[in-house]
This record gives structure tokens, C-alpha cells and sequence, in this order.
């Protein structure tokens, strides 16, 4: 696949995950071997992790949106960046519901492969969003 194939394939992704993270999301886009790679210290998420935890945060921020800021690709590798809103209402790393907005960075690379996702760094700004959930009131 090309540059603009994977840079495509990363915009549909975006999109339909969007509108929820469906077992057909996983299979249609995802890599039976797909690793997600956090941060050095813990164990990369399989495809079926990554489901999980894009699930808990769906059900702790429910109208989130994403607005797609940047994207460039350059050979199997696309790098995004989002900015994603939502409102705090259900429990979220130990935080319970605050009903507070936020807005927070979300910066993401990957790598494409026979046209399925099989890496992937990045993710939220998670110091960011947990400073707005526990501000003051």
C-alpha cells in the first residue's frame, strides 16, 4: 500500500471507531498480531486489549468526539494527531464521574501492513486528562 492508501486506511478507521468499537472495527482494520505499545513499562495491548480499554473510556466519557488535527504518512507509517471532548460520566482510572468537560490531546503513530494496523504508539495525554478530572471545582 502507498503513503495516501495508509493515510486512507487510518482516516475510515478514525471515523468508524467514532461511531463505536464493534468486533467488525477489530477485524476490518486490526491485525491478528496487533501490539499497542503505551508507554515502555507495561506490556503492549493485543487487538482485543486495545478493544477493551477504548471501551472503558468510551463508556467513561460517552459524548466524546475527536477532531482529526493532523495526519501524515510516509511509507507504512501514519502519525495523527486528535483533540478529544467529552464530559466525565462514569468512573475512569479510579476517578468517579465529575461531570466535568475536557478536552485532551491524543497523538498516535502507527504501522500498516497488507492494509491492517499492526503497531501502534501513542495515546492520550493522560496526565492532562487526569489533572482536568481532578481540579478543583
Amino acid at each position: 500500500m502507498s503513503a495516501d492508501d495508509n493515510r486512507a486506511l487510518v482516516r475510515r478507521l478514525l471515523e468508524r471507531v467514532a461511531k463505536g468499537w464493534t468486533p467488525d472495527v477489530i477485524e476490518e482494520f486490526f491485525a491478528p498480531d496487533y501490539r499497542r505499545y503505551l508507554n515502555p513499562h507495561t506490556p503492549p495491548l493485543t487487538r482485543e486489549g486495545q478493544r477493551a480499554r477504548a471501551s472503558r473510556l468510551r463508556a467513561a466519557f460517552p459524548d466524546a468526539t475527536a477532531t482529526l488535527e493532523d495526519i501524515v504518512a510516509a511509507g507504512d507509517r501514519v502519525v495523527y494527531r486528535l483533540t478529544i471532548r467529552g464530559t466525565h460520566r462514569a468512573e475512569f482510572q479510579g476517578i468517579p464521574a465529575t461531570g466535568r468537560h475536557v478536552t485532551v490531546s491524543f497523538l498516535g503513530i502507527v504501522r500498516i501492513a497488507e492494509g491492517k494496523l499492526v503497531e501502534e504508539w501513542g495515546g492520550l495525554d493522560l496526565f492532562d486528562l487526569r489533572t482536568q478530572l481532578q481540579a478543583p471545582a
